[in-house]
């Protein structure tokens, strides 16, 4: 009972705190157990099996600017196996981190700071390599732009507040998870 004791009180005198690292921590050691391990071989054998095509999950960019919104749709779309998505609150940045990340799919609301998702869309729509992307239009305005949707052919709408099961349902038909990656 003292050892455990004592224990105890050198747990509570040194308590650790785990953090998460930094992405580029990550890669280098990943990296580096590549160079020095078994990881290499591990590697291999899972792309020869096609393993690697069956992880790679499909890319959402939520572009919007309400926090509580954002974090309720980048949660409910990380929640599912096959998804990971990414929040940008400015519309400006939108784009840059479509073609980083080479984004599957792009959910957009209309009021946003930097370019509103009218001008985020025509752009996606004027370059060549993400013109195809399917994007999602997620707006309490959408009521309001009836006759934006209308005149740039935007048919993928849904009106906040949502039914997060309707959402969802849209992500995966719009972005199947079976279909193959965007290059």
């Amino acid at each position: 009972m003292e050892g455990t004791l004592e224990r105890a009180g050198q747990i509570l005198e040194r308590p650790s705190v785990a953090t998460s690292r930094p992405i580029e921590e990550r890669v280098a050691r990943f990296l580096w157990r590549i160079k020095h391990s078994d990881v290499r071989s591990e590697l291999a054998s899972s792309v020869k099996s096609g393993a690697l095509e069956e992880v790679r999950k499909r890319v959402v960019v939520i572009g919007e600017d309400d926090e509580p919104i954002a974090a309720l749709l980048r949660d409910a779309i990380n929640d599912e196996t096959a998804y990971q998505a990414v929040v940008v609150a400015d519309g400006a940045l939108v784009l840059g981190t479509v073609r980083q990340i080479h984004a599957d799919l792009l959910i957009l609301d209309i009021m946003m700071p930097g370019l509103n998702g009218f001008e985020v869309y025509d752009r996606v729509r004027a370059d060549p390599e993400i013109r195809d992307m399917p994007v999602l239009f997620v707006s309490a305005a959408a009521g309001q732009f009836e006759s934006e949707f209308q005149e740039r052919g935007i048919a993928d709408v849904i009106t906040k507040p949502f039914d997060l099961n309707d959402l969802l349902e849209r992500v995966r038909v719009l972005c199947p998870a079976d279909a193959g990656s965007r290059s």
